[in-house]
């Protein structure tokens, strides 16, 4: 098996955040800003040439290997579905996670990076860019953040006293409603930064505890859930089952320990889906 420099990788992901990312921090002019699919999915120039470059480095590091990364699925370039279809080494890459954040000047983005292999994670890099803060994850290795392991540990707290993320924006709108009431009366401190990056960060370090989301696109979900599962948390699908890297449908439910799984999941979600 290759043998993954997890620090090389990190110093890759770095030099392309300050080149690419940090000088158009406050500085995009509009015709660096554009549209996706409606004008709260935004790219930005930072975005494109920070994969791009990403892209490029990687693939040098380890030839052969496949990359798929935001933008490029965005434009129909690469397709989501070689993750449950091929076996080799392939780079999930989110350039710019927190792109609208980015866009307006609020400090909450990063660059997220995962290394799939046979259809398992085994390795996992996120870059809070403006605190320097840089999470990695091998797998068998544990997590560690800034080079201090990490252990995702059991608040032994009720939900009402605990802070997590659920996006109440991307909820199926047909629960939506219900869920929100669910929400007001059985939980206590619960918002979205619209940053998986600092979602999982600040899950891993202690400051939240759960977490709920019902969209499961790669390169916002493998980085932080690999590390979460190394520090001894727990992740599973809406329906239970585990989460991977082919899994393009059905939400994920993050928590420290099973039985608080069951318990998100039993309040918010189970009697609605």
């Amino acid at each position: 098996m290759t043998s993954i420099n997890m620090d090389k990788v990190a110093d890759y992901i770095n030099e392309v955040a300050q080149e690419k990312i940090v000088p158009r921090f406050r500085s995009l002019g509009e015709d660096e800003i554009h549209e996706k699919t409606s004008p709260s999915d935004l790219v930005t120039i930072a975005d494109i040439e920070a994969e791009i470059e990403l892209t490029r480095i990687f693939q040098d590091y380890l030839p052969g290997s496949l990359v798929v990364g935001e933008e490029a699925v965005s434009k129909d370039e690469v397709s989501m579905s070689i993750l449950g279809s091929e076996s080799g080494y392939i780079w999930v890459i989110d350039p710019v996670d927190g792109t609208n954040n980015f866009a307006s000047g609020n400090e909450k983005f990063g660059t997220m990076v995962a290394l799939v292999k046979n259809n398992e994670t085994i390795a996992s890099w996120i870059l809070d860019i403006p605190q320097n803060r840089l999470a990695m994850a091998e797998r068998g290795s544990g997590t560690f953040i800034n080079g201090a392991k990490r252990v995702y540990a059991d608040p032994d707290r009720p939900l009402k006293e605990l802070r997590g993320f659920v996006s109440r924006k991307f909820m199926p709108p047909k629960i939506r409603p219900e869920v929100e009431a669910v929400l007001d009366e059985s939980f206590g401190d619960v918002e979205t930064y619209m940053c998986c990056a600092h979602e999982y960060m600040e899950i891993l370090e202690g400051e939240s505890f759960f977490s709920v989301y019902s969209r499961i696109r790669p390169w916002d979900h493998l980085p932080g859930t690999m590390m979460v599962s190394e520090a001894g948390g727990v992740v599973r699908k809406w329906d239970g089952s585990s989460y991977g890297p082919g899994d393009e449908r059905g939400g994920v439910i993050v928590t420290p320990t099973q039985s608080m799984w069951d318990d998100v999941h039993g309040l918010l979600l189970k009697p609605f889906v």
